[in-house]
């Protein structure tokens, strides 16, 4: 008989990291049983996030624990579950420069199965641990706080760019193109809170979305994989100028992404603001899509037969 796995809740910090929380809810919520985290107080924060734990208890012979984990913060995550644990990690963000950091913390810590958002991580993983049960499952989203919002040539914002810099992948600019324009300015996020992101996004025409290997290949090296703000954009109907992560295009069967393909991606966004019903049906089409492939409910079936397959009881 195989350990019983238990989830445990991840870490709710006040702003960022909501999408584990969105993959935790759905285990909870397709009958996995689960566990809070008993957090370590915060003025040690800081030492388990940089330090690992030294010594180890002997395992549990009855559970195990599938922990939701961003790899920048994967020993804060994690303790103290794999000292007395063996721990699942589904991990979020694996980066070729925390690659090494992730891969020893899988060695040291016995790790025997895993889960990853990005297929090429994936891929690249089993390659090192090549004894070791590997599942790749896209990147999903909590669909219910995204609104269809109005139709587009009604939205106030031309507009947006959140998340990251699309500096490197755009020429020239939109000084002096009398179009409101909202991006992050001195560091600052775009929209301040969860409320604000739900509402701007139902109220803006288009925004610029390339996978991170495009716009900061200096973190994700040739890694190009789905995130969540894809999907944020095709549940609010916001027109995207860029480029469609492959993950993306296989998973729902096209294109959703109004391609730059060596044009100016200004030139499309303009076209965009000046012409939205031309756009309408695309963002129509894309909310469907999103709304039938972007939850979590199907993946996370994936993942409990992918465990079931590997030994574990649910």
């Amino acid at each position: 008989m195989g350990k019983h796995i238990k989830a445990v809740r991840p870490y709710k910090f006040k702003n960022g990291m909501q999408f584990l929380n969105g993959a935790f809810e759905s285990w909870r919520d397709s009958g996995g049983d689960w566990k809070n985290h008993c957090w370590q107080p915060r003025p040690l924060h800081y030492f388990f996030h940089r330090y690992a734990v030294p010594f180890r208890f002997r395992q549990s012979r009855e559970e195990a624990r599938l922990m939701f984990v961003s790899s920048s913060i994967l020993k804060f995550t994690t303790y103290a579950d794999y000292v007395r644990y063996e721990v699942v990690p589904m991990i979020w963000d694996c980066w070729p420069y925390l690659f090494d950091k992730v891969a020893e913390f899988l060695e040291k810590n016995h790790v025997r199965t895993a889960i990853f958002t990005s297929s090429m991580t994936a891929e690249l993983m089993r390659k090192r641990f090549p004894e070791m049960n590997i599942l790749s499952v896209p990147e999903g989203i909590g669909i219910s706080p995204y609104s269809e919002g109005k139709p587009l040539r009604e939205r106030s914002i031309d507009l947006v760019e959140f998340g990251r810099s699309n500096s490197k992948v755009l020429s020239k600019g939109f000084s002096g193109k009398n179009i409101v324009h909202k991006y992050s300015k001195n560091g600052e996020w775009v929209f301040p809170t969860n409320k604000e992101l739900y509402e701007g996004l139902a109220d803006s025409k288009v925004s610029l979305t390339f996978p991170r290997c495009d716009t900061h290949p200096e973190t994700a090296g040739n890694i190009e994989t789905l995130t969540q703000r894809y999907w944020e954009c095709m549940l609010s109907r916001v027109v995207m100028v860029g480029r469609a992560p492959f993950e993306l295009v296989n998973l729902i069967g096209y294109n959703p992404v109004v391609e730059v393909e060596g044009r100016s991606a200004e030139d499309i966004v303009l076209d965009v603001v000046r012409h939205p019903d031309a756009y309408q049906d695309i963002v129509d089409r894309n909310r469907d899509a999103a709304l039938k492939y972007s939850g979590w409910n199907n993946r996370m079936k994936t993942i409990m037969d992918f465990l079931k397959n590997c030994g574990y009881e649910i």
